[in-house]
């Protein structure tokens, strides 16, 4: 059986809460999402019938290696891996699971989808999770990117495009006086999601051919119905739609990835609906864009790999490369074990100015017997690893990202900003100074690694 969303909740389900109560996807449903730590299912969705949503699938390493199929431990490095194999196989087909429903013209409504309102001040509902399809009408490639898109009416949406290679494009069918065809997917196994938030080379092949390499299998897909573009057979749904030359639409506001909102309402290009196929039960993969969800974790993932995948080829014995949610993203962890103390200061200044990373401005670098998903074990090494004399880097004025409000405008540059960054050492000393490293291992309570709470209870 192809791996879709539908048999990853099937691996996730003793993960997974179910929530059969009756939830509104407008007032109730954003807030639901931020309180949990696992995976949730709606059943019950207000105004909606026979509609089911989730959300959290990848929030923690745990469901993050479930989808990987391997452990906690081994996500990054494992993830690296998979990415340095480049494209796997794709194969076309002439139908699939998504097209069991095809709805063209004033059919294809979006009134009839549940998008949720993700929080108070946004502009209105949201689709967080589309995996944005386009065709290069030079080259026939696709590129795939999550680009916020905000619901204007029954046919059509505002787009809010991150993507360079998207905009390219885009472009591209403009400058022919055409309007640009867009396939957004909605639902699939989450190496598909990690796959679209890839940000590196890739000219040669899709972020579609890059996730048949994630989960070690052949993707299946199809063609649109009103494009050439092609998409996975086995998604939930995909929106088909055409963004003309010249017609902008209000986007915003909406809460950005750190939790804060950056902008206000801009003029974004229009995404005109022509038509959406689904599954005949379709699950909405909703995706809340509050800190400490999903958005986040696709974020880093494939940024964490390839600075994982960097920092091992410049021979450093890194264990793990983490950039926690509730750093706002601002903030990468790597874990490592030290040959000597300059290569600690190498590797936050690699860290700090690598292209692989999106948002760094602060890099810790901890030994390896901490856990760095655990913001407790971050700043226990911090305060009793780290002398401050000694052991941070600080570096001034350097460019600042538009999202970050703590840095000031740099004038005549919007909208770039002027900030500084940060690199804390707080490993152990290095394997060259074995007496005294041996003075700063962490003491565990008798019995560590032995008793369980839960075999008592």
């Amino acid at each position: 059986m192809p791996s879709s969303l539908r048999t990853y909740l099937q691996d996730i389900r003793k993960e997974t809460v179910k929530i059969k109560k009756e939830v509104d996807p407008k007032t109730q449903l954003g807030d639901l999402v931020s309180q949990s730590d696992q995976p949730l299912l709606f059943e019950n969705i207000k105004g909606y019938p026979g509609w089911r949503i989730c959300d959290l699938l990848v929030k923690t390493r745990k469901t993050q290696a479930i989808a990987l199929k391997t452990v906690p431990d081994q996500v990054v490095p494992e993830l690296a891996k998979r990415i340095g194999k480049g494209p796997g196989k794709t194969r076309m087909l002439k139908a699939g699971p998504v097209k069991a429903k095809i709805l063209k013209g004033k059919e294809a409504d979006l009134n009839q989808i549940p998008f949720c309102l993700h929080t108070p001040k946004d502009g209105g509902l949201y689709i967080g999770s589309g995996m944005c399809v386009v065709r290069d009408p030079d080259t026939g490639a696709q590129n795939v990117a999550m680009h916020r898109i905000h619901i204007k009416g029954s046919h059509r949406a505002a787009l809010n495009i991150f993507s360079p290679h998207t905009r390219r494009i885009i472009q591209k069918c403009h400058e022919r006086g055409q309007a640009a065809p867009m396939a957004v997917v909605i639902g699939h196994h989450p190496c598909f999601e990690i796959a679209t938030n890839y940000f590196g080379p890739h000219d040669t092949y899709s972020e579609h051919e890059l996730a048949a390499s994630l989960l070690g299998e052949t993707v299946d897909m199809v063609k649109c119905e009103m494009s050439d573009i092609s998409v996975p057979a086995d998604a939930e749904m995909v929106i088909e739609g055409e963004i003309p030359p010249g017609v902008m639409e209000d986007e915003g506001p909406f809460c950005e990835f750190h939790g804060i909102y950056t902008a206000g309402v801009t003029k974004k290009p229009a995404l005109d609906i022509k038509a959406i196929t689904m599954r005949e039960d379709a699950i909405y993969r909703h995706l809340n864009a509050t800190p400490f969800t999903d958005h986040q974790s696709l974020v880093a993932l494939p940024g964490e790999a390839r600075l994982y995948d960097q920092l091992k080829r410049k021979g450093v014995d890194v264990r793990d490369v983490h950039i926690p949610a509730w750093g706002g993203l601002f903030i990468v962890i790597i874990k490592m074990v030290p040959q000597v103390e300059e290569q600690v200061r190498d590797v936050l200044m690699t860290a700090l100015y690598s292209p692989v990373l999106l948002f760094t401005k602060i890099a810790i670098a901890v030994d390896e017997d901490m856990d760095i998903t655990c913001a407790e074990d971050i700043l226990y090494s911090i305060g009793v690893r780290m002398n401050p004399q000694t052991d941070i880097i600080s570096i001034d004025r350097t460019v600042g990202l538009p999202y970050d409000l703590s840095c000031a405008d740099l004038p005549g540059a919007p909208p770039l900003r002027v900030g500084g960054k940060l690199g804390i050492d707080a490993t152990k000393p290095s394997l060259l100074r074995k007496e005294l490293r041996s003075k700063f291992e962490r003491v565990n309570p008798r019995g560590w690694g032995r008793v369980f709470l839960k075999d008592f209870m």
